[in-house]
């Protein structure tokens, strides 16, 4: 009989290794308590604050919207406010218990299968959550462009500007873009980032942060939900290409990889137009103008220079990689070529001892008439 197996030792509790094994618990029992807090009279004030949308408004009865503080009704339309950097934590504690759940029942099972190095299953890790969130982001912002009409209208990215009510759905969608991107931080050390990739990727996830709280603390939401999806969608054709090139599905990443390739320059493309119609000249036509904190506008010339010419830099920035990409495939392919030609024109090697061993075979009754068996 076998010895019996060891079980592995749990580590100490509330170690570095007892909080990486053990997070998504750990904030799922924190979100609960919070949760649990609406129950009381006593906690349900700041348990709201986490849970629940804040700055709601409701129409009074001249039909004119009003802060819901103490109004019975639940409010559909909202604003923007400083308790929103609570509900953005508390959904960026959530996000982290679906990133753990998605990592350890389907990226995880998957990566196993492939047998992946440490760095590939980084890097496919990686590309597997941001795929998923890509693909939410394109679906719910689709969604909610067509439901705002802006598909139809695009003259409604600056007509009426400013933007201060927002529906509550896309209210919603803009606190989660912002939760996901805070939750993406400590994520570095609950997945055990290698020290080498986490430069890179603090930077890729504070820029998506800047970009989406920028507009939506300067009410450039709408813009900001156009660009997003652009964006968004060249990133789920490249990490979608990612995966299929860890998993050895050459073909399928090859073909991509080639979409991508049209994709990324069309978006950076579109960014920028949309980015020039919006601030230059849309918004630079609007009768309000200047920066008004009461009414909510920051329609003033030097607000909207700022913003297109940081995304207009910014779409620079990203495609210096992508043409230092595209210049080195075209090295490698020229390369491939000519050691290709050089293979087709080699001459071939002298065959004396070939043709040697095949007369001696010849003889010997291989491959010609042979000698005449004797009975």
């Amino acid at each position: 009989m076998g010895m019996p197996r060891k079980k592995p030792k749990s580590p100490p509790i509330m170690s570095h290794e007892f909080v990486i094994q053990n997070h998504a618990d750990i904030l799922a029992c924190i979100a609960i308590v919070v949760v649990l807090g609406l129950v009381s009279e006593l906690t349900a004030k700041v348990s709201r604050v986490f849970v629940f949308l804040q700055h709601g408004l409701v129409k009074n009865e001249d039909g004119v919207l009003e802060p819901a503080v103490g109004k019975d009704s639940f409010p559909v339309e909202f604003e923007r406010g400083a308790l929103d950097i609570f509900t953005v934590i508390f959904q960026a504690m959530m996000l982290a218990v679906v990133h753990a759940v998605i990592q350890e029942y389907v990226i995880d099972k998957i990566s196993k299968k492939l047998h992946l190095s440490k760095t590939k299953n980084s890097r496919f890790s990686e590309s597997g959550q941001l795929l998923i969130w890509c693909l939410v982001s394109v679906g719910w912002s689709i969604h909610l462009l067509i439901k705002n009409g802006m598909l139809r209208d695009i003259s409604m990215l600056w007509e009426d500007y400013p933007h201060k009510v927002i529906h509550w759905e896309t209210k919603l969608y803009l606190l989660v873009q912002m939760a996901y991107w805070v939750h993406m931080y400590p994520e570095l050390y609950f997945q055990k980032a290698r020290k080498d990739e986490i430069p890179n990727r603090i930077q890729y996830y504070t820029l998506h942060l800047v970009f989406i709280a920028g507009a939506y603390f300067l009410h450039f939401w709408r813009i900001g939900m156009v660009i997003g999806l652009l964006h968004f969608i060249a990133e789920a054709v490249f990490h979608g290409s990612r995966l299929l090139y860890f998993a050895e599905k050459n073909e399928w990443a090859e073909l991509g990889f080639s979409i991508w390739r049209v994709v990324f320059p069309i978006a950076r493309v579109l960014i920028l137009a949309i980015a020039f119609l919006t601030f230059y000249w849309g918004l630079g036509r609007a009768e309000v103008q200047g920066v008004d904190f009461a009414t909510g506008s920051f329609n003033s010339f030097f607000v909207r220079m700022i913003c297109l010419g940081s995304l207009f830099f910014l779409q620079l920035w990203l495609m210096w990689p992508y043409n230092q990409l595209i210049l080195r495939r075209r090295r490698e392919e020229r390369e491939l070529k000519k050691k290709a030609a050089a293979l087709t024109t080699a001459k071939p090697k002298p065959a004396g001892k070939k043709q040697k061993k095949d007369s001696e075979e010849s003889s010997n009754g291989v491959g010609g008439k042979g000698k005449v068996k004797k009975n």
